[in-house]
């Protein structure tokens, strides 16, 4: 019953294995590859669970986008973060304070702010989730130092449930999170790697730009053609902002896709402004930060 409110009939490899250790053990370390569906192992268990599931995650758009999915499903979630307005954060707080949510996805930002401290000691929660939970290693690409509050978060919700949610980790950083988090070392871990079959990945030596252009032209249909993607996606990337831009105004030129551009930082903000030629092409992408430049997921009309 649960499993179908969220709008699935069966559960994904390692889904279940996972839910059942959680509440079984009440701790787990989850290694899934990105859309291998880590987000249902906490999402399932808050609709069960009496109270405010607690979920921790950098990503502003993936939290935007789950809260709009779970309500779409009559879940009752919001999130937090520092792209709504004082009147919307005051408003979504009171709700919290309320016990009307089921799940409340934060920013590790927010973990330092003593009003929400304050506020999470005082609602019911049964579960704490982090996602992306390799941030919190000193050592990696993407440590994020907000991410050591959460040991502190934890300290304060001894009787939650804990469930720590990444794509990639070696066994090393597997330890440095539960140690952080201040988890046991018998911690059950569920490590399903981090693989993408449905992922095309190749390079090419390019000798000048008339052959590079032509190169990227053709990337979209054939990548999304050999990995068998029936949505034609692809990922673009570019070195800084400017190159970003262009290319994606070359894409959309030749209705290969609409593409729009975010303003840095790690909300994922679409930009308003689109031309005329990317808002009549059959698709859409939008520009992402990254460590190395500037990304593209690009939905390609290709067929």
């Amino acid at each position: 019953m649960a499993l179908a409110r969220l709008g699935y009939t069966e559960f994904r490899p390692g889904q279940r294995e996972a839910v059942e250790t959680l509440f079984a053990r009440g701790r787990l370390l989850l290694v899934a590859p990105t859309g291998g569906g880590k987000s249902l192992s906490y999402q399932l268990p808050a609709t069960i669970l009496q109270g405010t599931t607690l979920v921790v995650s950098p990503l502003v758009a993936l939290m935007a986008d789950q809260v709009q999915a779970l309500e779409a499903r009559g879940v009752r979630a919001t999130y937090l973060a520092s792209t709504l307005d004082a009147s919307e954060m005051r408003r979504r707080m009171a709700l919290i304070a309320r016990r009307e949510m089921a799940l409340v996805y934060v920013a590790p930002e927010r973990l330092a702010f003593p009003g929400f401290r304050a506020l999470l000691r005082e609602f019911d929660c049964p579960l704490v989730a982090i996602d992306e939970a390799h941030c919190i290693s000193e050592w990696g690409h993407d440590f994020r130092p907000e991410y050591l509050e959460i040991g502190a978060v934890l300290g304060d919700l001894p009787r939650a449930r804990v469930l720590a949610c990444t794509a990639t980790a070696t066994p090393i950083v597997r330890d440095e999170i539960l140690a952080r988090l201040g988890l046991p070392p018998d911690t059950p871990q569920i490590v399903r790697g981090f693989a993408r079959p449905n992922l095309a990945l190749r390079a090419a030596e390019i000798g000048g730009r008339r052959e590079r252009d032509s190169a990227r032209g053709r990337r979209p249909r054939r990548g999304a053609r050999r990995s068998g993607a029936r949505a034609r996606t692809a990922i673009v990337y570019a070195p800084t902002r400017k190159q970003a831009d262009e290319e994606s105004a070359r894409l959309a030129a030749r209705a290969l896709a609409r593409a729009g551009a975010t303003t840095p930082g790690s909300t994922g903000r679409r930009a308003t402004s689109r031309s005329a030629s990317s808002r009549t092409a059959g698709s859409r992408s939008w520009w992402r930060p990254t460590r190395s430049g500037w990304g593209s997921t690009v939905r390609t009309s290709a067929r």
